[in-house]
Parts: structure tokens; sequence; C-alpha cells
């Protein structure tokens, strides 16, 4: 064979050679049972997992159809629903939440500033708002409820979840609403009261929707908190201090 036929079949058999060793784009076996043994909430429940409007109609469902319950039980099961609807959306890998202490101070400022003003003269209108709303009476169990439980909830669902999807307005209506079905059980008696209520948590939903989308979700929460203490919190734990002093 002359060396000019050697030379030319020489980058034919490298070719071959890159072919032969190029990695195989197939999955993994492995990997594929993995799957198939283990599928994700976002596969067996499909795309309403990323919808936040189907999500709220099962909270609505859900405080709907337990309106003969006691207060503080369909309380207990609205939050349920609401930490299950965000555990679900979570494991789709779309809520974020980066969290900075920076952030998280910020948010809370924003919250002692805008509710301070309420507390100092709406003070007696909060304190009672904040038993019917969260079930109770006794304090400790309030700040359980108002300042550590439900502001963590809520902005994972309202802002992580639904603004996150639909947008700050959406996300604000959204959680105003939530507000009033809270309250709906007492329609008959408070319809303006729970109409307000809607209206200007709806307005303080604009605010931290804001909030995060300026710095994040844990900025939100931190504002949620905070503004919940002042306005919920705060009067009766002002009016047992003033008792024992």
């Amino acid at each position: 064979m002359c060396p000019d036929a050697r030379r030319t079949r020489q980058p034919r058999t490298q070719k071959y050679e890159k072919a032969e060793t190029s990695p195989s784009p197939r999955v993994d076996p492995a990997i594929r049972a993995s799957s198939k043994k283990h599928p994700t909430s976002r596969i067996l429940l499909g795309g309403w997992v990323t919808n936040p409007h189907l999500a709220f109609l099962l909270l609505l469902g859900t405080g709907l159809t337990t309106f003969r319950l006691e207060h503080h039980l369909r309380l207990m099961l609205l939050w349920l629903m609401m930490l299950v609807l965000v555990l679900v959306y979570a494991e789709s890998g779309r809520l974020k939440a980066n969290y900075t202490l920076l952030n998280l101070w910020r948010g809370a400022l924003v919250g002692v500033v805008v509710s301070l003003p309420f507390f100092l003269f709406a003070r007696d209108f909060f304190h009672a708002t904040a038993a019917r709303l969260y079930g109770v009476a006794d304090l400790q169990v309030l700040i359980e409820r108002a300042v550590f439980l439900v502001p963590l909830l809520e902005e994972s669902f309202f802002r992580g979840m639904v603004q996150r999807e639909r947008g700050l307005l959406d996300g604000a209506l959204l959680f105003g609403l939530a507000q009033a079905l809270y309250f709906i059980t007492a329609v008959n008696v408070y319809p303006l009261v729970i109409a307000t209520m809607a209206l200007g948590m709806a307005s303080l939903g604009l605010l931290y929707g804001y909030i995060y989308q300026r710095y994040g979700l844990t900025a939100s929460i931190g504002c949620h908190v905070a503004a919940n203490f002042v306005l919920f919190a705060l009067p009766p734990l002002a009016l047992a201090i003033s008792a024992l002093l």
C-alpha cells in the first residue's frame, strides 16, 4: 500500500474512534427506574401545581365546607390546607427564598413603620380583631399564631406562589379575600367590618408584594411578621403590661 493511501485512511479511522468513544445520550436505566418508582407531585397532579388560582379555589372550598365548625378548628384546617399547597408547589422548584439577614430586617422595619400609626390610633379595634381572626384569647398562643405561624404560611402562598405566577395585583387581592374567608362565619353580624378588613389587608398585601419584588420572600415575611406583631400582638401585650403596672 502506498504512503498516500495510508494518509487518506487515517482521518477516517480517527473519526470512527471519536464516534465510538463519545458519551451516549441515553439516560441511565437506574435513574429512569428510580424516577418511575418515585414520581413527583408535578407528574401526578399535572399543571395545576403551578396554577395559584386553582390552589386558591381549594383553599376557598376548605373555608366554605368547614363553615359550621368551631372557629379555631376551622382556622387549623385552612392553615393546614395552605401548608399542603405550599409544599406541593415547592416540590416543583419554583418557590424561591434566598435568605439574607439584611433583607429580613429591611422588611421588618417597613412593617413596623407602616403599622405603628394604626396601633396608635386604632388599638382597640385591632385588639378585638385579633382574638376573632386567630381564634384565641390567650396572649402566648396569639403571638405564636399571629407572629410566627401565619406570616410564614401566607407569604409563602400569596407571594412565593400566587404573586410569582400571576403578579402583584393577584397576590394582594387573593390575600385580602383570604382574610375575609377567616371571618366569613360572622358575615351576617359584621359585614361592614369584614369588608373593611378585606380591603385593608389587600392594601397590606400590596405592600408585602412590593417588598417581595424588591428584596425577596424573606423580606416580605419579615414585613408581615412585624406588622402582625404591632397590629395584633402588641395591643393585648400592652394591655397586659399596663395591668401589671
